[in-house]
């Protein structure tokens, strides 16, 4: 027995070649669209991280002029360390001076075991400095 070999495939006849056709091509305005869309997302989520943060940083001064209203001026040291914390959280661009000038003033009655009675006019300027922050 001797192998067959198999024939080759007889060539089709060739059409005629057709004229070059345009396709139509979107991708640079899906591209452009893409990039809108996403700038548009971050512009939206910048807005709403930076409105969440207002509100937080609203609350918080509220919450500490809260407390500040509610401090014992009997307990000097205790009232001395919650004024100094407090403050920070409502200080203002128009209070800063006046706030840190109080916070001077109130070091030596910080740090030690027994603290003298506030003097009446400091308790004044800090109350005086509660209220300006109150009216904002």
């Amino acid at each position: 027995m001797t192998p067959q070999i198999p024939q080759a495939p007889q060539a089709l006849p060739l059409k005629d070649i057709k004229p070059i056709v345009e396709v139509p091509d979107h991708s640079l305005w899906l591209f452009a669209g893409i990039v809108a869309a996403g700038v548009i997302a971050v512009l939206l989520l910048i807005f709403w991280v930076v409105r969440l943060r207002r509100k937080r940083i609203d609350r918080r001064r509220a919450e500490a002029l809260r407390r500040l209203n509610a401090i014992d001026w009997n307990d000097t040291k205790q009232a001395v360390y919650d004024f100094s914390f407090l403050g920070q959280f409502v200080v203002s661009d128009k209070t800063k001076a006046q706030f840190d000038a109080l916070q001077a003033a109130l070091e030596p009655y910080k740090y030690r075991k027994t603290v003298p009675e506030l003097p009446q006019e400091l308790k004044t300027k800090m109350q005086t400095f509660i209220k300006e922050a109150r009216r904002g």
